[in-house]
């Protein structure tokens, strides 16, 4: 550039100063990152757009995370189930963004001891119990599940079962959910506790076979996963802290911001979807994940 026009001399100096630009903004990455390698942090990264996307779309998360992860052998550091909860607590914060509004009602009902507010709330608490005894009972098969692409991939199948039923339940009968049906989505949600069975596929689509209204089951869906996702995480922190006291602490708040925003915007996503009464169409795509986990399994 030096032998060239005074132009074409600046536009070489713009370039440069581009390339030093960023040639700093990737070694501020990687010393804030410190330990973790620049792969592992994008490998973080892209489950994290991964959880954002598949935890309200009825697809299963878990299932998909573990899949994934075995998959492409992506290594971000965090074992186990852990990090699953960890971007499980990224989407929680966009359920309580999207429904906050819903939240700050029940709450105001609550202390002012409101009938309706304290039925909800019971019936939320009610449809827990069921995966919370589940876990306690059979914590180590759920926890081994994880590591089987052959129980991902028949779970997957079964949820495509689940979905696609939908297509034979009435679209617009229904009313608000009574004590009985909300222990049958919780039984439903305790099934969701395995990879490969969507928790928010199970349980609308079995409140809508339980003559819950399209919008009562979809808002008591993912109102009843709060809850859940809390309890998960009380249960995880040790181990959570354990990841951050390995100098994980940046990458994982990517993370998690990340996984909030996507997933935000997937569940409005999903809302419309719920309005054209479209919920069923991502049924043949499970069957089909499914069926791809299962060959994957049998031919390892």
């Amino acid at each position: 550039c030096s032998s060239s026009g005074p132009s074409l001399v600046a536009a070489c100096r713009r370039a440069s100063d581009h390339r030093h630009t960023g040639a700093w903004i990737v070694s501020r990455l990687q010393e804030a990152i410190g330990r973790k390698t620049m792969r592992e942090f994008l490998s973080l990264q892209l489950l994290a757009i991964l959880q954002g996307l598949t935890e309200f779309l009825p697809v299963s998360s878990s299932g998909h995370l573990a899949l994934l992860r075995k998959l492409l052998d992506l290594d971000t550091g965090a074992k186990g189930p852990a990090l699953e909860i960890l971007l499980h607590g990224g989407t929680l914060a966009a359920v309580l963004i999207f429904y906050r509004r819903r939240i700050l009602e029940l709450a105001v009902g609550l202390v002012k001891r409101d009938r309706d507010a304290w039925k909800y709330c019971s019936l939320v608490v009610l449809a827990c119990i069921p995966a919370g005894l589940l876990y306690l009972a059979a914590h180590d098969a759920v926890e081994s599940a994880f590591d089987s692409t052959l129980a991902i991939g028949v779970c997957l199948v079964a949820t495509g079962l689940v979905l696609t039923s939908l297509k034979l339940v009435d679209s617009t009968a229904g009313s608000r959910p009574s004590w009985l049906q909300a222990l049958g989505i919780g039984i439903a949600q305790a099934l969701a506790i395995l990879p490969g069975v969507s928790r928010s596929g199970s349980t609308y689509t079995a409140a809508r076979w339980l003559k819950v209204s399209p919008k009562e089951a979809f808002d008591f869906s993912f109102i009843t996963s709060i809850p859940l996702v809390l309890g998960s995480i009380i249960l995880k922190a040790r181990d959570l802290t354990h990841i951050a006291s390995e100098g994980r602490t940046f990458p994982l708040l990517v993370a998690t911001i990340l996984a909030t925003a996507v997933g935000y915007a997937a569940l409005k996503l999903l809302e419309k979807l719920r309005f054209l009464k479209m919920m069923w169409i991502f049924g043949p795509y499970c069957l089909v994940a499914g069926a791809a986990a299962i060959l994957l399994a049998t031919r390892l």
